[in-house]
């Protein structure tokens, strides 16, 4: 009501304000005065006002613009549709005007909702992402504290048993034959080499993860790698028939070669894990384009469907598909992503390329052979 009250209170102080201008000015101008102040009215007070300013600017046109002067008479027909004309005009103009704002301020409101979901969905998303992430970290701490409790123990215990049999027979003046003594004491070699490993996994893991690992590459051939990464598996294979096939004409790679044995390795020690003793495990190589490419096959139980794509995930130990019973052949859970981690940084890349329980796993890599930096 106030805003109407105030939109009649302005056009009519137009119209006194235009009065004077009349004989002065030609009508049309004066109409276009008056419309422009329907329009601001429509504009800053709404439908309404713009309604009763454009009834003012009607009236006030026609009783002091339109002879007969100062009457609300019209003498001339023809100013009666310039009459028409113009209140037809102001009133479309002030409603569309009045339309436009309210549409606008509309419009400005629902950006405002839109943003406040926005920030209220960014925020919940937030904190989403903080409680997942939280909840893997503990996934991680659960599955790394499993892994350390069970293969840091397994080993240690096999070392206490044996020097505690050993010390035994020493205070009780017994003398072990040769045969359990030798027995005893490659037990306890064999699992501190085990223990050792397991040290420089997490060592290598710690370099990775700080980004801290550094190659010193040279000029070697692919057979050399493999030779010395079948080398340091030997004692792991022992139950297994090693295969290796790699053509002479392979060109020299351009590598680190103690971490290219450490991804051989790693993928050896997998495969005799996950694959029946006096099966074989197969090595081969080739070239591919400007890459040399590794193989290394099993004839196990292949991997499930649900694991493959977490097979290179660090922690992760997937299913024996044979009996569905979890981290069976034991591990950390780390060698894959090790060795995917070396891979990537020759710019190479590593994946499964087939398993089933028919044909077993084969897990493939490429490095790039960079003959330009010979």
């Amino acid at each position: 009501m106030r805003r109407t009250l105030a939109a009649t209170i302005c056009l009519a102080l137009l119209v006194v304000l235009l009065s004077p201008l009349q004989g002065l000015v030609n009508t049309t101008t004066i109409g276009f005065a008056l419309l422009l102040g329907v329009l601001f009215t429509a504009i800053h007070m709404g439908s309404r006002p713009a309604l009763a300013a454009s009834v003012v600017a009607m009236l006030g046109y026609n009783f002091f613009f339109l002879p007969p002067i100062l009457r609300l008479t019209i003498a001339d027909p023809q100013n009666w549709i310039a009459l028409v004309a113009f209140s037809i005009t102001a009133f479309v103009t002030g409603q569309l005007s009045a339309k436009a704002k309210e549409r606008t301020l509309e419009a400005l409101k629902a950006k405002e909702e839109i943003e406040r979901l926005y920030t209220e969905l960014q925020t919940a998303f937030e904190r989403a992402s903080h409680a997942e992430a939280v909840k893997r970290s503990e996934l991680m701490k659960s599955a790394l504290l499993d892994a350390v409790t069970h293969d840091l123990r397994t080993p240690l215990t096999s070392i206490r048993a044996a020097a505690s049999t050993l010390r035994k027979a020493q205070h009780s003046g017994q003398t072990l034959d040769d045969e359990s003594n030798s027995e005893l004491v490659e037990l306890i070699d064999d699992e501190s080499l085990h223990l050792d490993q397991i040290i420089s996994s997490f060592v290598e893991l710690a370099r990775i993860e700080a980004g801290d690992l550094m190659l010193k590459t040279t000029w070697r051939s692919l057979t050399d790698v493999v030779q010395a990464a079948t080398k340091r598996a030997q004692t792991l294979l022992v139950k297994h028939r090693v295969h290796v096939d790699i053509p002479p004409t392979l060109p020299l790679m351009h590598i680190d070669v103690r971490a290219l044995v450490e991804v051989i390795y790693t993928l050896l020690d997998n495969a005799r894990k996950y694959s029946p003793e006096e099966s074989r495990i197969i090595v081969t190589a080739g070239q591919a384009g400007r890459d040399v490419e590794v193989s290394v096959a099993d004839q196990g139980s292949g991997i499930q469907k649900e694991d493959l794509s977490r097979v290179f995930d660090k922690f992760y130990r997937g299913r024996d598909a044979s009996n569905s019973r979890l981290n069976s052949p034991g591990g950390l859970g780390i060698g894959l992503s090790i060795a995917k981690a070396l891979v990537e940084a020759h710019s190479g890349s590593i994946w499964v390329a087939q398993s089933s329980a028919s044909t077993g796993t084969t897990i493939t890599f490429r490095i790039p052979i960079k003959e330009d930096e010979r």
